[in-house]
């Protein structure tokens, strides 16, 4: 009887350790994959662009390749 009490509580003492482990490696992995996806998350700063170029615009652009005639 005594025997059968001792295996039981051993056993339970190695499916707890056993869980804590997974849980360990799980929490590790977790932990791992939302630090990649901060540093890998784009900047949420605006990029400046360009201004629209105005069809009024009094600045006359020359085509290069028409300049030499």
């Amino acid at each position: 009887m005594y025997k059968k009490i001792v295996i039981i509580l051993l056993l339970s003492e190695i499916i707890g350790i056993i869980y804590a482990v997974m849980l360990g490696v799980i929490v590790t992995i977790l932990s791992f994959a939302l630090c990649i996806g901060q540093l890998t998350k784009k900047s949420s700063l605006p990029v400046p662009s360009s201004p629209p170029e105005d069809a009024d615009s009094s600045v006359e652009t020359r085509n290069p390749e028409k300049s030499h005639s």
